[in-house]
């Protein structure tokens, strides 16, 4: 999703792009790609075809990554494959290829449950998560190279990121796609759990801004929308209101968390980020409400119900 959205406003830019990508989901939304964009087909756990993508980049977008809580804690072993050795691979590849800076696509699951609201990215971070901890490990390894090679970063810590072409295993394209079925969206817990939400198309020109800037090279970026935090329980009704299906569906509760992607012990009751630092580097602010963001997702009407592939599902 954020890859096919950063494809469009870098070539919008006139910049040369390689996508780099396992091919069934680029297959299925192939003409929201570029003419400007060429794409690559493999695996970030194979050297040879990083390579071939890589060749002639200045800047590589790593996003990456095998997600999904329920996936991954299932699987820790294969997350951890992914998510680390597959960096690992990345960085090795953009050496070998003599590329300038890598932009890494961390997450808001390293603060894990923060002590306090809004999170700045001076917070501690805790690993609660299989994910979390691969993201973590992600982020040294790109200080670690930066170390030891001629290689800029930026880490880009994603809030909640939404929109068109998302798979449905994400609270707002889940809500929606129930909505848009005439079923209730469900929740899990009590519904006061607090978020803050980015549209895609935000949070791509903040990548974009942190992977063309020498200002953000070697920083930690929260990128987020953390002026408005959202209760799910108020998330829920509003898009059933946007829906057009308010006093006929009502969010469906499920407080016990059985048979839900995250168990209690694994929840994150309230995170949302003060992004007030990109905001003065980069000057970048998101520009896309919550209710208008939900809409365009809601007009588009593109929503995957299933996850095929083991990784990118960002792209």
């Amino acid at each position: 999703m954020i890859g096919l959205e950063l494809c469009r406003q870098l070539s919008d830019l006139n910049n040369q792009v390689h996508l780099f990508d396992l091919g069934e989901q680029i297959k299925r939304v192939s003409n929201s790609i570029s003419d400007k964009v060429r794409t690559y087909y493999g695996s970030i756990l194979d050297h040879s075809s990083l390579r071939s993508a890589m060749a002639e980049c200045e800047v590589v977008i790593h996003l990456g990554a095998m997600l999904g809580v329920r996936r991954t804690e299932v699987d820790k072993l294969r997350c951890i494959e992914i998510n680390i050795e597959g960096t690992k691979n990345v960085l090795e590849c953009a050496v070998q290829q003599r590329v300038q800076k890598v932009v890494f696509a961390s997450s808001s699951e390293v603060y894990g449950e923060p002590h306090e609201n809004p999170i700045t990215e001076e917070f501690v971070t805790q690993g609660k998560t299989v994910y979390a901890v691969t993201k973590l490990a992600g982020e040294e390894l790109c200080k670690a190279y930066a170390q030891q090679y001629p290689l800029e970063y930026t880490i880009l810590r994603y809030f909640n990121s939404y929109g068109p072409f998302q798979t449905a295993q994400f609270v707002i394209t889940k809500f929606i796609s129930n909505v848009l079925k005439g079923l209730p969206p469900v929740i899990n817990g009590d519904g006061k759990q607090v978020r803050s939400y980015t549209y895609v198309t935000d949070t791509a020109k903040a990548t974009i801004l942190a992977a063309l800037s020498d200002k953000a090279n070697r920083e930690i970026l929260n990128i987020g929308h953390g002026l408005s935090p959202i209760s799910l329980k108020d998330l829920a009704e509003m898009i059933i209101e946007i829906g057009g299906k308010k006093g006929i569906l009502e969010p469906e509760y499920r407080r016990n968390f059985e048979d839900t992607d995250r168990n209690r012990e694994r929840e994150i009751f309230k995170r949302f980020c003060d992004s007030s630092k990109v905001q003065q580097l980069l000057n970048w602010r998101p520009e896309v409400s919550l209710e208008e963001g939900i809409r365009k997702i809601m007009e588009i009407g593109i929503i995957f119900e299933r996850w095929e592939n083991l990784y990118d599902e960002q792209n």
